[in-house]
């Protein structure tokens, strides 16, 4: 390949890889959001979030949070609700033990329902679900705003629902 040619293939794979940056962070369709060993199918529009920092570093910790724009983490004393959303938006936060604790499977990722005084510090709709992998225990919560819209739900409930153990590498 000559001059002109070769320009080209770097012109055009720069713009591929620029490109599938920008298709990561935003959370494309097909996406997956991955942390402390665990996954989500990432909505479209939605990102990863970084997670509040926690007082202590015992069980449980913050594994994973993903979220609508506007999704921060705020100082709360409480572990899940500690993330402002948006009134029309959501977050998912993932919280894991490092060894199973037991009682996964009276709340299931299949039967997550939004309800109001799901967590104590947010007053808003939320949802919860605790489920087992490899020996290890996870809790899943949903927290929606007040104006979410039903899209927006279904979103959060579908990431959610998602929930498995990130490939090792």
């Amino acid at each position: 390949m000559r001059g002109r040619g070769r320009f080209l293939l770097a012109l055009a794979s720069s713009a591929l890889v620029a490109a599938a940056g920008v298709h990561a962070a935003s959370g494309a369709a097909g996406d997956f959001a991955r942390a402390g060993g665990v996954q989500l199918d990432l909505p479209d529009g939605w990102s990863k979030v970084s997670p509040a920092r926690e007082a202590t570093l015992g069980d449980p910790r913050t594994l994973l949070v993903i979220g609508t724009d506007g999704v921060r983490a705020m100082q709360s004393d409480c572990q899940v609700a500690t993330y402002r959303v948006p009134a029309d938006g959501a977050v998912v936060v993932v919280i894991g033990w490092r060894e199973s604790v037991g009682g996964a499977s009276f709340l299931p990722l299949s039967g997550m329902k939004l309800r109001r005084g799901t967590f104590e510090c947010f007053s808003g709709r939320g949802a919860v679900a605790r489920v087992s992998r490899r020996d290890r225990d996870f809790q899943v919560n949903v927290l929606v705003g007040d104006r979410a819209s039903e899209s927006t739900i279904d979103d959060a409930l579908g990431a959610a629902r998602s929930l498995g153990l990130a490939p090792r590498t």
